[in-house]
This record gives C-alpha cells, structure tokens and sequence, in this order.
C-alpha cells in the first residue's frame, strides 16, 4: 500500500439513554495549518433515496470543522461557491467525486480551486433493531481522508455508536455522537471526560408530619 494508508476504529456503546466512552483511537491525524486552503467533505451514497440524509451529514461535519478553524465545506457548497465565481464544477467531475473517485484529474482539478484536503463520508450502518432492552439504534459512519498536497498522506476512521431507549430521537442522537468523534479524530483532540450514569436504589417513602 502506498504511503501512510491508516486504520481507526473507534466503538462507542449505549448504556440505557447514555453512551459510553469509546476506545481510545489508535491513531490520531495530525492537526494541520490551512493556510487559506480549502477542505473539501464529499458525501458517498449509492441509493438515491438515502442522498439527503448523506448530504445533511456531510454539511454538519463541514460545518463542525469550520469550527475548528478549517475553511471547510461540504460539496454543494463547495459547487455554489464555484457557480458564484463562474467557474462552475463540471457535472461530470461531481459524479467521480460522489462515487469517491479521486484519480489525479480529480486531484489536480481540486488543487487548482484551492482544495488541500479531501475527506469522503461514508454512512456504512443506518438502523433500529428491538433487543430485550428495548430499541437499540446504530449509526456507523466512514471517513477516508487525504492531504492533496502530500499524495501519499492517508487515513481511514470507522465508528459505531449505539443509543437505547431514545424514542424520536435515536437516530439524530447516534449521528451526532458519529461525527463528533470523527471531528474529534480529524483534529487530534482528545475525547470528552464522560461520567458513567450511576443508578440510585429505590428509597422508602417517608411522610413528613407537617
């Protein structure tokens, strides 16, 4: 495999309406200096019904890295910036970019609008099953990155949250809790200190004579 190709996996597991911590990644991407550059979210989705929730998806990570300084923006985004300037992304580039092509036309064409780094989003795991505990929902969302201005800079982050008993609210939950740890892996920030959820036995009912 060519260059620094990496593998995370990250698993985060639900405890009643809490999650837990998940592992420890076993590599962290190195936070890097924009300059001004562009990083490009580029959402993958095969089935046309499921496009808006993957483009939705790669619009909040795009938005959430922009929080961290980066000049990020998810695709369509990136697409009207470009019309703006008109210099408009070629319909047939966006196809290769949405079925995660990213062969050295694609790279140099980027390169040219300014885009240093590529990250395709990738939902893998979109469910609710019924387990004895109740409804269990799961998210596992896929991240490949790579640094356009260092051909041979990869990474790949994979994470699975669970949430149970969260009824209407499930899958917002699981999907937020996705893409806060692949935001936290992209930047190499540690993971939140979390409390463990702590069960008070049932107390006696006391009456209080006033």
């Amino acid at each position: 495999m060519i260059g620094r190709a990496l593998l995370l996996a990250l698993a985060v597991a639900g405890a009643g309406c809490t999650m837990a911590a998940p592992h420890r990644p076993i590599y962290h991407p190195e936070p890097v200096s924009t300059n001004g550059e562009r990083t490009l979210v580029v959402p993958l989705e095969r089935d046309p019904a499921n496009i808006p929730t993957a483009d939705q998806l790669a619009r909040d990570m795009a938005f959430s890295l922009a929080q961290r300084g980066r000049n990020a923006m998810d695709l369509p985004a990136f697409a009207a910036t470009l019309d703006a300037t008109s210099r408009p992304l070629p319909e047939a580039m966006v196809l290769r970019l949405r079925a995660g092509v990213a062969d050295p036309e694609v790279v140099a064409w980027l390169r040219a609008e300014q885009v240093r780094h590529l990250i395709f989003l990738e939902v893998r795991v979109f469910e609710q099953v019924w387990t004895s505990n109740g409804k269990r929902t799961r998210v596992g969302l896929s991240a490949r990155g790579r640094d356009l201005g260092n051909g041979e800079q990869m990474w790949h982050a994979f994470t699975t949250p669970e949430v149970e008993d969260e009824p209407g609210r499930g899958f917002q939950l699981a999907s937020e809790t996705a893409l806060g740890a692949l935001v936290r892996v992209i930047e190499g920030e540690k993971e939140p200190l979390r409390i463990p959820k702590i069960t008070l036995p049932d107390l006696p009912t006391v009456r209080v004579p006033w």
